[in-house]
């Protein structure tokens, strides 16, 4: 049997309708990540990256498919316009798509059907229309304030003159079902070649600085992925320059299962404190990286951060980053594969620019940048940005399992919470279901709705700044399937619009 799970209903059921054909788990990846963009376009699109981790029964395959800033960026220009962060928008934020090729690389590595079948449904729902989700809604809506006015290529793609479709509404994309029907019919490859010719005139037309050597110089890479025991377990994540090191920094501190007491909770949050001071003082673009990632977690290094784990609230480092819009799904077939694959466009729906006739919301990556000259992710050209989004994969004796948590500097500390809940004893449905606390970067924490008011007020004694009462929006939203003595158990966040299907 086969499993599928994503945050949009009709994306899963791409999914399963591609497991039903026979197509494996990469297949089903591929075709639900297409859908995503078409039914989802608020957390991801054309224009994004992809990170995937996949398990082929023998070993775990890490897949990093983002791009580079271009490389004639005028690096002095945008730091000297900037101040002292980047700009959420616009031209300097947008990094080469790397998205595309990480489907070609999943389906080369592990497809059994032709990559055009796999376009298909994604075409389909582009052209003649899809349903969109209630919390899809809300953040297209959202998306209208941010980029209705200040760019018309986003308008023209994304409203019906001006006005972004509301839940239960139907929406096409005749240009998003152009450019998927140019995929089936040339390939992935297509995407860096005749496509790339269109963004790259754009481009020139509107002040970019990307070019046809940024696409022809884009390759999506096979890395090592890392992981980190926590009890009897291991938790696998993406290595740089993703923030996955952080959440496996975080669990590698805390080692072993809690009980869920306010004790836990003050732990868990001050090892996710520690865990992005650490990552964010190292992590950046591979080959600028003067600190291994893997260093945050041996022993010694682990031993050591957890002698700092006291009864009272320590100080807070900013984290990397700000929150961003994110997928990620889940898949499992009937021949033991499983991956968790995550897409973005980082911010919604990216930068505001948006290719005229194609559908390719171009990403705002760029945006993770340093403006610190000093720092490892320093603002560079032909570079790679910090990048927020991990996918995860965790073994129990069972075997293999996929999971996630999406939503920015949210992913590390909800794959912290969603593993130790299932070491608890939840199902993957009550991991997921559980309120949630997130410590933000002003150094508060924030409680999801659900939270107690005696867990509460034991944080506050403990010396937590506390947000009470957050709404659930706050707290991204996760997916999961569990690998159990039976064989799956799926979750999937009702803070989203999607669902975990079996066929």
């Amino acid at each position: 049997m086969g499993w599928v799970a994503t945050s949009e209903i009709q994306a899963a059921e791409v999914g399963r309708e591609i497991l039903r054909a026979g197509g494996s788990a990469g297949d089903a990846a591929v075709a639900m990540a297409a859908a995503l963009t078409v039914t989802e376009p608020t957390s991801n699109g054309l224009g994004g990256d992809l990170f995937a981790l996949v398990h082929d029964g023998r070993q775990v395959h890490a897949l990093a498919a983002n791009g580079a800033s271009p490389r004639a960026l005028p690096v002095d220009v945008i730091r000297a316009q900037s101040g002292k962060t980047m700009p959420l928008y616009g031209w300097p934020t947008v990094t080469v798509p790397g998205q595309i090729s990480g489907w070609g690389a999943l389906h080369e590595r592990f497809g059994r059907i032709p990559f055009a079948e796999l376009m298909e449904p994604a075409r389909r729902l582009a052209s003649e229309g899809f349903v969109v989700g209630r919390i899809t809604a809300a953040a297209w809506a959202f998306a209208a304030q941010i980029h209705g006015e200040s760019s018309p290529t986003w308008s023209k793609a994304f409203t019906d003159n001006g006005v972004p479709p509301k839940a239960g509404e139907r929406f096409v994309a005749p240009g998003h079902a152009a450019t998927l029907s140019w995929l089936a019919h040339e390939g992935p490859q297509a995407f860096y070649n005749a496509i790339a010719e269109r963004i790259v005139a754009f481009a020139a037309s509107t002040g970019g600085w990307l070019t046809l050597e940024d696409f022809r110089g884009h390759e999506a890479r096979w890395v090592a992925p890392l992981d980190v025991a926590y009890g009897g377990w291991r938790v696998f994540g993406m290595t740089a320059p993703t923030q996955g090191v952080c959440a496996l920094t975080a669990l590698g501190m805390l080692q072993s299962p809690d009980a869920g007491s306010p004790r836990d909770i003050h732990r868990a949050i001050e090892s996710i404190k520690l865990a992005f001071a650490d990552t964010s003082a190292i992590m950046a673009d591979p080959t600028h990286l003067r600190v291994a990632p893997e260093a945050l977690l041996t022993p010694d290094h682990l031993a050591a951060r957890r002698a700092c784990l006291g009864e009272h609230a320590g100080p807070s480092p900013a984290p990397p980053g700000i929150d961003g819009g994110t997928v990620l799904l889940c898949v499992a077939d009937d021949a033991g594969v499983v991956a968790s694959v995550i897409q973005s466009n980082f911010y919604g729906f990216g930068s505001g620019l948006v290719v005229p006739d194609l559908g390719i919301a171009l990403q705002n990556r760029g945006a993770g940048f340093s403006l610190d000259p000093t720092h490892p992710n320093a603002l560079g050209a032909g570079k790679q940005p910090f990048h927020t989004i991990l996918p995860g994969l965790l073994q129990t004796s069972h075997g293999m399992s996929p999971f996630g948590c999406m939503g920015g500097q949210m992913q590390p500390q909800g794959h912290v919470q969603l593993v130790t809940a299932l070491a608890r004893g939840a199902s993957p449905q009550a991991a997921i279901d559980a309120p949630r606390w997130r410590w933000l970067e002003d150094g508060t924490v924030a409680l999801e709705v659900g939270f107690s008011e005696a867990l509460g007020d034991d944080l506050e004694r403990r010396g937590h700044r506390l947000r009470r009462n957050v709404p659930s929006t706050q707290f991204g939203g996760a997916q999961m399937l569990l690998r159990t003595s039976k064989g799956f158990e799926g979750g999937s966040d009702a803070r989203k619009d999607g669902a975990s299907l079996a066929h």
